[in-house]
């Protein structure tokens, strides 16, 4: 059987940065001195198995064991991967994402081949002491939306008493644990008037825009992989499970507690993309908007087909002919978004959620 050295160069790691995996590239010499030199890259290949060389793609680099005996494969180069979560405190195997091998051109008997590694890592290597900020970033921007404006006046949350003159109450978030979903999502009495400067002329709302904050979390999930050269199964974490396999279901939802010093109900998730970074690793963007009118709308009451009330006049129309404007004399709020979510550290690979915590919080 030939002899298997590894080469100088094969002890260099390429550190990926910031959404890239950490990637290192073995190189063998396979010297076939005094034997049967093979033609072909798969006969090498098949000749480091017998040695106990396991070099297949999508599955981790295995090297022979020292001394004697079976080999025990994937421990040629471990990390902390970065879709690992805080109860997961596992060190992983780098996986085999690509090979190639040739004659040595200065040798007839000598074949070289470089297997290339890689793994979304935390850090450089597992030994470091300190483990540095994991694959994450938050980006955040301001924008606005067009609404049918009824009612205007300075935004007080709404305390179940009437409104000051000119103060406009906004709806009432309340989660119900139990039924899991919000209540007071939408008043339904006349009575309950939403309160506020009218802005409509005769029933006829103005267009206005409402301010709304976009904040934008990624971070880094595994796809199901081989934890081990001979496994016969595919590993999942938490990860993939709560945001690889079916994402919109955190879309349409509010935050159901304070998220990021925003207020129960302001958040609502409106995206999650999950794109490819490597053959392993799924980038994950979620957008959270928040709303000065908390995604309500305004409309008035009324009865179906029938024209909601108008009162208020306006000045001078005491005499005869005078123009007159008329206001709806009841606004509600309304929504559709009634479902919530609740979001914490495990919901997050570790170390990424309080990342977001600090970047994002308002007080």
């Amino acid at each position: 059987m030939p002899i298997v050295s590894v080469t100088k160069n094969s002890h260099n790691l390429d550190y990926g940065g910031m959404f890239q995996p950490t990637t290192r590239t073995i190189e063998l010499a396979i010297d076939y001195c005094g034997t049967t030199v093979p033609d072909s890259l798969t006969l090498v290949i098949d000749d480091l198995e017998l040695l106990n060389w396991a070099v297949v793609v999508g599955r981790p680099l295995g090297q022979p064991p020292t001394g004697t005996g079976p080999g025990v494969y994937n421990q040629f180069e471990l990390g902390w991967a970065a879709d690992q979560t805080a109860t997961e405190p596992l060190i992983r195997p780098y996986i085999v994402q690509s090979y190639r091998g040739a004659l040595d051109p200065g040798s007839n008997h000598v074949w070289r081949v470089s297997i290339q590694i890689s793994l979304m890592v935390r850090n450089i290597n597992y030994t470091e002491d300190y483990i540095g900020r994991n694959h994450s970033a938050v980006s955040i921007t301001s924008n606005s939306r067009s609404v049918r404006a009824y009612r205007i006046g300075k935004l007080v949350e709404h305390s179940g008493t009437a409104a000051s003159t000119g103060e406009l109450m906004l709806p009432e978030m309340e989660w119900d644990g139990t039924d899991g979903r919000f209540t007071n999502t939408w008043i339904t009495c006349g009575a309950d008037d939403i309160g506020g400067d009218p802005l409509d002329i005769n029933g006829e709302p103005l267009t206005m825009p409402i301010e709304q904050t976009s904040i934008t979390l990624s971070f880094v999930i595994r796809e199901p992989y081989y934890a081990s050269y001979s496994a016969a199964t595919r590993t999942t974490n938490a990860m993939w499970e709560s945001w690889g396999k079916n994402p919109r279901t955190h879309v349409n939802k509010r935050n159901s507690s304070v998220l990021f010093g925003y207020a129960i109900g302001r958040l609502v998730v409106m995206s999650v993309n999950v794109t490819r970074i490597d053959m392993e690793f799924r980038r994950v963007d979620i957008t959270l908007v928040d709303d000065e009118w908390y995604h309500f709308d305004q409309m008035p009451w009324s009865t179906v087909g029938v024209v909601p009330k108008l009162d208020t006049g306006c000045a001078g129309e005491a005499e005869e002919g005078d123009l007159v404007t008329w206001n709806c004399k009841y606004v509600l709020w309304v929504t559709p978004i009634v479902e919530g979510f609740n979001w914490s550290t495990i919901d997050f690979p570790d170390d990424v959620y309080s990342f977001f915590t600090e970047a994002v919080t308002v007080t």
